[in-house]
């Protein structure tokens, strides 16, 4: 039975939504150009410490934190049929995944940001 599976998908539907949305909010401090692209010129909220920098370590800890639970299950001897390593094996997965792209994007928005206020030294 994959119980651990259901359990951690349902887990990462919950905290997943909840830091997505905790990241959307953010958008309305964003200034926006006509066409509805992100104006970096203007949009200062890419160069300060925010809720997505928060949201990334909290992300990340709960990552390291299911790596260790999962180790601890490991070394006790359990295998793949454990609800238990299924379940750390799912969001380890899953959330190492997110808080990787979202560091990307994060970093990627910063340099957006710097390229489009300083772009006459980048020429």
């Amino acid at each position: 039975m994959a119980l651990g599976w259901i359990i951690s998908t349902i887990v990462a539907a919950i905290l997943g939504t909840t830091y997505a949305v905790l990241i959307a909010s953010m958008n309305k401090k964003v200034a926006r150009d006509k066409k509805g692209d992100i104006d970096f010129s203007k949009s200062d909220i890419y160069f300060h410490w925010t809720r997505w920098d928060y949201v990334i370590i909290i992300a990340a800890i709960h990552t390291f934190l299911c790596i260790m639970g999962l180790l601890l299950f490991l070394l006790r001897g359990d295998n793949i049929d454990s609800p238990w390593i299924q379940f750390f094996i799912h969001q380890t997965f899953v959330f190492s995944l997110i808080t990787f792209i979202w560091f990307i994007t994060r970093i990627a928005f910063v340099f957006k940001g710097i390229k489009a206020r300083w772009s006459d030294e980048f020429k």
